[in-house]
């Protein structure tokens, strides 16, 4: 799964992590790096070119591992050229990686992060990888030293059929080798209570059924350990709490891709864990009709 990378370079000063991250991905399968190279216009000059910088290192060690690499040159990235690399690609071909810091509600409609404009393109998966600053100004991904087989995923569900889309993604990837893996679900407060708390108990064990269904499914797959999660209370809170609890390294979400206004006004589950989780999110758009 995802032989192609597709790595945005925003100028900004973590773009190198995102693409040493992309080299840990070669356990899924990565055969091929394609940088998006951003390049700004001020007048009759560009920005400075990635010669000689953290990137090009990093593109030659990718080159040690046996990854193919080239370059795409964009003036000021635009989405619809990002999504033409990778729009002829199959299902699990091919996986855009862009780096992002945690963006606060209260930040959202000016967050100048591109990460945050490329999720608004629901064509092709995209992994927000977490980019978190220390007291002294250094930039590091969460996790720290990418992807392995032993980095613990986290797949909430509500059972649609975006969820279970994703679910395939989380499939692929025990395929590939990973071996620690959280099912969760939430039965939202705000859904349930209080018209519905007399049912309760049914709905906890029907769901209790689906998630060790799912559990079966990956474990027939892989030597992969796998714990379950039933709660109830808000989706989001619920589950920023069990990445924190649990050190969780990416969180696998399905999403609708209903609009910028609605999700930056409204907002969405997914959209905000993308923003607001401490770890990388990676992000399956509803499967083609």
């Amino acid at each position: 799964m995802f032989k192609k990378l597709i790595v945005v370079n925003q100028m900004s000063p973590y773009d190198h992590l995102v693409l040493k991250f992309a080299k840990s991905l070669k356990f899924l399968g990565a055969e091929e790096v394609v940088l998006a190279n951003h390049i700004v216009s001020r007048g009759d000059q560009k920005a400075p070119p990635y010669a000689g910088s953290d990137l090009e290192k990093y593109l030659e060690s990718l080159k040690d591992e046996g990854i193919r690499t080239s370059v795409l040159e964009l003036q000021d990235l635009p989405m619809e050229e990002i999504s033409k690399v990778v729009h002829d690609d199959e299902n699990f071909g091919s996986l855009i990686l862009v780096g992002a810091k945690e963006s606060s509600l209260g930040k959202r409609i000016f967050d100048s992060e591109f990460a945050y404009e490329l999720i608004q393109m629901p064509t092709k998966p995209i992994m927000i990888v977490r980019i978190h600053e220390d007291d002294q100004g250094n930039h590091y991904t969460v996790p720290m030293q990418g992807m392995s087989h032993h980095s613990h995923v986290l797949f909430p569900t509500d059972f649609s059929e975006n969820a279970h889309h994703a679910f395939t993604y989380l499939e692929k990837m025990v395929e590939q080798g990973l071996k620690r893996v959280t099912l969760m679900h939430i039965q939202d407060i705000s859904k349930i209570s209080p018209y519905l708390d007399y049912r309760i108990i049914e709905f906890n064990q029907i769901d209790r059924d689906r998630l060790t269904a799912l559990r079966v499914r990956l474990e027939e797959l892989g030597d992969v350990k796998v714990d379950v999660i039933l709660e109830m209370g808000r989706p989001f809170r619920e589950i920023n709490r069990v990445i924190n609890e649990n050190d969780v390294d990416l969180v696998i979400l399905g999403r609708q891709g209903k609009g910028i206004i609605k999700d930056i006004f409204i907002g969405s589950n997914s959209n905000n864990i993308a923003r607001r989780a401490n770890a990388s999110v990676l992000l399956i758009p509803r499967e083609k009709d």
